[in-house]
């Protein structure tokens, strides 16, 4: 008759401190043997070395890489005066842009993110009515190397609120 044994209270107590140790002997059954000397096949031991490859932690096709996101905030203001304009760069390994905007003024606020000066090139624009917040991220990764220009302005009203610009290597994160 066979002995069965009940592994989940070691288990448990194993796991505590991030390592399991479980003796042999949990796993036997009352005919089996529980040491741990090394296998013979006649008078000679067997053994079996760990994994001796040296493309071990290299990603090959059809693997199921995890790659950790990257995000940055490149722009953090508090919205005051009738305009505002603040540069960032996006750095190699990052090109998602996220604008964030929130008026708590009384007029509405128009902006736009350019590339390469203020005048540059119009990556995105809008209008930000009182009482309301916008955010959107852009739909296509932006080219990094190159300066960009938020820049925001109400008319004759001062702003009020924030205003943030966050950049990603990856649309999702944002």
């Amino acid at each position: 008759m066979k002995k069965k044994h009940f592994i989940a209270p070691a288990l448990a107590l194993g796991l505590i401190g991030g390592a399991i140790a479980v003796p042999n002997a949990i796993f036997a059954d009352s005919n089996a043997v529980t040491d741990s000397t090394p296998a013979t096949t006649g008078s000679t031991a067997v053994s079996q070395s760990a994994n001796t490859l040296t493309d071990v932690n290299t990603p090959k096709a059809g693997d199921h890489v995890i790659t950790p996101y990257a995000t940055k905030s490149v722009v953090d203001r508090t919205l005051r005066n009738t305009e505002l304009t603040e540069s960032f760069d996006i750095p190699a390994g990052y090109g998602y842009v996220k604008v964030w905007i929130r008026n708590d003024g009384k007029q509405p606020i128009k902006f736009s993110v350019n590339r390469g000066s203020e005048t540059g090139s119009q990556m995105m624009s809008g209008t930000v009515e009182p009482g309301r917040t916008y955010s959107e991220i852009s739909s296509s990764a932006w080219p990094g190397a190159n300066k960009y220009y938020v820049s925001l302005s109400s008319g004759k009203a001062y702003m009020e609120g924030e205003m943030s610009v966050r950049i990603g290597s990856s649309r999702g994160e944002l």
